[in-house]
């Protein structure tokens, strides 16, 4: 990882443009959402979006100890049907 500096300016609206250079690196040149968090250092992070092919990967292999709800297993069968996971 490259060690990028910019110095931006905050719109009356509370917004800043970010650099093409970080949205290239970062992957933010695609739809979706990113996130961003704030660490102890009161520093900003930002995660891309993931990818479809993530996100089906994370369905097909969930992570979490928890058994899902009812109302989780519906959202996932109509996600699946919508973008044809078989």
């Amino acid at each position: 990882m490259c060690n990028m500096n910019y110095t931006y300016s905050i719109t009356s609206k509370g917004q800043i443009t970010i650099p093409k250079a970080f949205r290239k690196q970062l992957g933010l040149d695609k739809l979706g959402k990113a996130t961003l968090q704030i660490n102890d250092n009161n520093e900003i992070i930002i995660t891309a979006p993931k990818s479809l092919s993530e996100v089906r990967a994370l369905l097909n292999n969930p992570s979490f100890k928890d058994s899902t709800s009812e109302k989780e297993q519906a959202i996932g069968a109509q996600l699946a049907k919508k973008y044809d996971v078989t």
